[in-house]
């Protein structure tokens, strides 16, 4: 074979090579884009800093469902739970870019996990913890994971997006008008309809209907007090820690899960949106203040000296 032929098939074989680690670690950081998004968009491929080594539980456990409505926190909280105690989390998803970056229990969802990642509504589970984020929050969050993955954020020009009704993901009669012509909707607006529909349902479903013991964590909460909070779901699923772990994983506590670009000079809500925010999301925290009566048992939060 010519040098010019081996010179082209190392290349092709490179690229090829290349290719396909963006591809698996496209999940992490970018949706929607080109090439050239997604190559500059995000950050270098970090590495994560584990406290002690990543390992399944053993001897298996009861499923313990971890529940949030998307963009409402739920891969930091398994970072910090992972960091605390050493054990993999689970997801009843498949995320390459996830899988990549220290979740190797993607797409595990038996009780070799701590905890198994959910935003399903009918998950089946003997106990599960419910992370609550202001539905303001977190649906803005779910959009920017739409168009920039996990830690991106999208820009302001996508909240003016104009997508057609054609689009599969809309179909309602009001979108054809009398003379039969298609009409275009703002992606942002139809996002947050359906998404706040989302947020309610999930929530409703499962302080309802499920009948197992529920663990109620809010993301705010998280933010503010991550020790106490922290404590507080380690309690629920009966796992000791050292003070050593504790304070290793509140060291750790910001990982490379965490989205930290904001819009600057820009709400994307409306009044109107703000006034439907409103009747939601007091509708959703009545029924946990409900539920924290019925259910007023606590434990003593455990922390053991080494």
């Amino acid at each position: 074979m010519s040098r010019r032929f081996i010179f082209l098939l190392v290349a092709t074989v490179v690229m090829l090579y290349f290719s396909i680690i963006l591809f698996m670690l496209k999940p992490l950081h970018t949706v929607h884009g080109d090439a050239f998004s997604m190559r500059f968009s995000f950050r270098q491929a970090a590495v994560v800093d584990w406290c002690k080594p990543l390992r399944w539980r053993e001897p298996p456990r009861d499923v313990v469902a971890l529940v949030s409505y998307p963009g409402s926190g739920n891969t930091w909280l398994r970072y910090l739970l992972q960091q605390a105690t050493g054990i993999i989390t689970g997801s009843v998803y498949r995320d390459h870019g996830l899988q990549l970056h220290g979740f190797p229990g993607e797409e595990v969802t038996n009780g070799s996990v701590l905890v198994v990642k959910t935003h399903e509504q009918n998950f089946i589970c003997q106990s599960a913890i419910i992370l609550i984020r202001n539905p303001r929050d977190a649906i803005l969050a779910e959009f920017h994971r739409l168009w920039r993955g996990h830690i991106g954020t999208a820009p302001k020009s996508v909240f003016q997006k104009r997508i057609r009704s054609t689009n599969s993901r809309i179909k309602n009669k009001e979108s054809t008008s009398s003379k039969g012509a298609r009409r275009e909707h703002p992606e942002w607006l139809y996002h947050f309809k359906t998404q706040l529909r989302s947020w309610e349902s999930l929530h409703l479903t499962w302080l309802t209907n499920f009948l197992g013991p529920i663990h109620i964590v809010f993301y705010d909460q998280l933010v503010k007090d991550t020790r106490n909070i922290l404590m507080g779901i380690l309690d629920f699923l009966n796992n000791t820690v050292t003070e050593d772990d504790l304070y290793c994983a509140l060291m750790h506590k910001e990982g490379i899960y965490r989205r930290r670009n904001k819009l600057q000079n820009f709400d994307p809500y409306s009044p109107q949106m703000y006034e439907q925010l409103k009747v939601v999301k007091t509708k959703v925290y009545n029924l946990v203040n409900d539920y924290k009566k019925k259910h007023n048992s606590t434990k003593k939060q455990r922390v053991t000296s080494n």
